[in-house]
């Protein structure tokens, strides 16, 4: 057994024994801690602390306490013991929030899915017996990877997953040096670019001279270097390519290493699926021809047309929705070179990723999808994946901007031609009122429509002010993000989770915003009224902020 370890800082903690997802919401992450324990069931519910704890709560048990609890009550109790810090699992209140702020008192905030006694041991593993709860955690880090390939997540959203751990930027180059995907720490106030930047090109590969080895993938070792930490990616005894930990300005320590060590194998097998994919793609001839074909053609036609799409992944009792994807060269590149067969090439490579069976081809400059939905009015996937379809074709496109329209979900082939003319109506309402690149769904189109013909554009400018200017000028008082999370939180339906992901936040930050707002506005967030009336004025705002918007005056 190795040797006690007598402290730890909060910040190792989180990386390395508290449950993935933990985040630390108020306090210190250097705050020493040197053992872990339960609040008491029986008061004194503090008499077995001796200083420096990490002290564990589930605030579904506060209320079966002989006298109730509350979770603010618990931290001014702990802000006069020597405890270090609290775990909470279960939502953490504003109020509570405010008071650990005000005491700078550090509260972390555990994964619902947490289990307190294993948590416990966790920590008092990684005290007792430090390398063990290495292993553990590697191992740990291992089947988050696998669930994210077994997913279909891709190679970002693995990196990102690393990277957030590590605290530290991720990289994979292919073996000649270009880089595939990259992934970035949570953190603020670094310049990750830069960082990234000491990783590009071949020069950073050139140094590891591997090209002429033979690989087996039980023989291959760690690289170190300036940079970081590098493991070649071996699959068949062939090189892949390289995944890197970057140093970042500080050097990598021996979880970091562990860490590469365990998650290599995963994202060797990653990259070749994904190479796999990117192959089928590339050779598999473009059958969706009949997509032009069809837009070209009278509605007469439908009939015979369907036979030939439901050859084409196309099914007939399925309804669609039509996404029009658009390239726009910036003004210094008159031509371009981002080819609508190269849209259709990706977005076919990113469905069949998915599984997804959606027809995808060419419209003259346009690349169309079909995408299929089990109910008109679950649209939420579509959104996603819309999103996604677009961040990624934005990533891959140079010098030039990708807009996307998409038409309402309909049933049957000719019925799709208005999804179509709906999703062509979004993409030229979205390229008129934005220079840069968006995505305009059907929702907005009508809307937008009829604010542009609104005849005195300061009656919006009020309104707008109305709602927004105390949330704005609050912002600017105090660097806060409250305008961005409720476009965020509008955006993804009210959904906590998905916003609070969104937003990269944990959920319990995002009730706190939404309760400072409610203060702000002095108003109900649970009156639909109000509801509409925020919703509607941040739309007025992204329109009257457009450098191209258009109302007209009086």
């Amino acid at each position: 057994m190795s040797a006690v370890t007598s402290t730890a800082s909060l910040k190792s903690l989180l990386k390395l024994a508290l449950p993935i997802g933990s985040r630390l919401v108020t306090g210190d992450p250097a705050t020493p801690v040197n053992w872990v324990c339960h609040l008491r069931t029986r008061p004194p519910i503090f008499a077995d602390l001796e200083g420096g704890e990490l002290v564990l709560v589930s605030t579904a048990t506060l209320a079966n306490y002989q006298k109730p609890l509350t979770l603010e009550a618990i931290i001014e109790d702990l802000t006069e013991t020597n405890a270090s810090a609290l775990g909470v699992r279960g939502t953490i209140t504003p109020r509570a929030h405010q008071v650990a702020k005000a005491c700078n008192f550090p509260v972390i905030a555990l994964p619902e899915r947490a289990i307190l006694p294993q948590v416990e041991r966790a920590v008092q593993r990684y005290f007792n017996n430090r390398q063990a709860q290495l292993t553990q955690r590697a191992f740990e880090l291992q089947q988050t990877l696998q669930r994210h390939a077994a997913s279909y997540r891709g190679l970002t959203t693995m990196l990102n997953a690393l990277a957030r751990m590590l605290d530290r930027p991720v990289v994979i180059h292919d073996r000649r040096g270009a880089v595939i995907s990259r992934g970035l720490p949570a953190s603020h106030g670094h310049d990750w670019d830069s960082h990234l930047a000491l990783a590009g090109g071949s020069e950073f590969i050139r140094r590891f001279d591997l090209d002429d080895r033979t690989f087996f993938e039980d023989d291959w070792q760690i690289i170190r270097s300036p940079a970081g930490l590098t493991a070649p990616l071996i699959c068949e005894s062939r090189l892949l390519g390289y995944v890197s930990v970057l140093s970042a300005g500080e050097a990598p320590d021996e979880f970091d290493l562990m860490a590469l060590e365990y998650s290599a194998s995963t994202f060797a097998r990653e990259l070749v699926r994904q190479q796999t994919v990117d192959l089928t793609v590339e050779t598999t001839p473009v059958q969706n021809d009949w997509i032009g074909e069809w837009l070209n053609s009278p509605v007469a036609d439908d009939t015979l047309l369907a036979l030939r799409a439901e050859k084409d992944s196309f099914q007939s009792g399925v309804w669609y929705s039509v996404v029009v994807f658009h390239w726009l060269p910036s003004a210094e590149r008159a031509g371009g070179a981002f080819s609508p067969e190269r849209m259709v090439k990706l977005i076919q490579g990113e469905m069949h990723q998915r599984r997804i069976q959606a027809p995808v081809g060419q419209y003259v400059d346009r690349a169309v999808l079909l995408f299929p939905l089990d109910e008109p009015q679950q649209t939420q996937r579509l959104k996603q994946i819309v999103n996604l379809l677009h961040d990624n074709l934005t990533k891959a496109a140079p010098d030039g901007e990708v807009t996307v329209g998409v038409g309402r979900p309909v049933y049957g082939l000719t019925a799709l031609r208005e999804s179509f003319k709906e999703a062509e109506r979004a993409l030229t309402l979205s390229e008129q009122l934005w220079d840069e690149s968006q995505v305009a769904f059907f929702g907005d189109l009508s809307l937008y429509e009829l604010l542009l013909n609104v005849s005195d554009p300061n009656v919006l400018s009020s309104f707008c002010d109305h709602w927004l200017a105390p949330l704005s000028s609050y912002d600017d008082q105090h660097h806060t993000d409250l305008l961005p999370t409720l476009h965020a939180y509008f955006a993804n339906n009210g959904n906590m989770a998905r916003t609070a992901h969104i937003l990269n936040i944990h959920r319990n930050t995002l009730v706190y915003r939404l309760g400072r707002i409610t203060e702000i506005i002095q108003l109900d967030m649970d009156d639909p009224n109000v509801r509409l009336n925020l919703h509607l004025a941040l739309k007025v705002q992204k329109m009257l902020t457009a450098p191209t918007a258009n109302v007209r005056s009086a």
